[in-house]
């Protein structure tokens, strides 16, 4: 084993200044900051594509409620059609030309639903990157609209549901002469759909089931939050 010559040692600790000391802890200190701010930035920058993926789940699932939102609007409106033409013609239903009847000669038997998702929603809210999220008016303006959507759902399904608790006994009731008069949907077809006091009654609803604009104003904050998500996230 090597001796340890501590005369030297001794020579070189006391050639060292005071600025010695200061300069190596300095570099040291200096060191751990650039190492503890270095890894601070990749975590925000981790954090920050994490956040931009997280919205562009959440506008891509917007925009496909979007469309069963559009979808289940458009059958809607045909029931709408419906229910306006008889009102108007105070279900004297022979008064009206018949091909205008016949146009609708399945609709009666079209019983819908509409439902949305929010699982990308619900991805953000269990993670902990909603806590740093800054903008909390968006926050808020996506929370707003998935509510917005879960009435939208709840009421279009309510006339759906009473349309099916019509509709469905009516036509187990028919026999099979009358059946067949149903699937052409002419004057005959609706001598025995307005015989029925429930058909009669339900017919008269979806001419004025929504409140005016209602329909178009949750169409309108859906658009809303997609173009917020894409502007503020700069989303293609």
């Amino acid at each position: 084993m090597k001796n340890i010559t501590w005369n030297k040692v001794k020579t070189t600790v006391k050639d060292w200044q005071v600025g010695d000391y200061i300069r190596q802890t300095s570099i040291v200190v200096i060191g751990v900051l650039i190492t503890f701010v270095g890894s601070e930035l990749v975590t925000q920058n981790s954090e920050k594509k994490d956040i931009q993926a997280t919205m562009s789940l959440i506008r891509d699932e917007l925009k496909s409620n979007r469309e069963n939102y559009k979808s289940i609007v458009s059958e809607f409106r045909e029931d709408e059609r419906l229910s306006s033409l008889l009102v108007e013609h105070d279900l004297k239903h022979r008064t009206i030309p018949e091909d205008s009847l016949i146009q609708f000669r399945f609709l009666m038997g079209h019983i819908r639903s509409f439902y949305y998702s929010q699982n990308a929603l619900d991805i953000l809210k269990n993670s902990m990157l909603m806590q740093k999220i800054s903008d909390k008016e968006l926050l808020l303006q996506l929370t707003g609209i998935y509510e917005v959507l879960d009435g939208f759902r709840a009421t279009m399904n309510g006339y759906y549901d009473m349309k099916d608790e019509v509709m469905v006994p009516f036509h187990l009731a028919l026999t099979d002469e009358q059946t067949d008069q149903i699937n052409r949907g002419g004057y005959e077809a609706w001598d025995i759909y307005l015989s029925d006091r429930s058909v009669r009654n339900f017919v008269r609803v979806a001419r004025n089931y929504f409140t005016p604009d209602y329909v178009e104003r949750v169409g309108k904050r859906i658009d809303e939050a997609i173009q917020a998500l894409e502007k503020k996230y700069h989303l293609e």
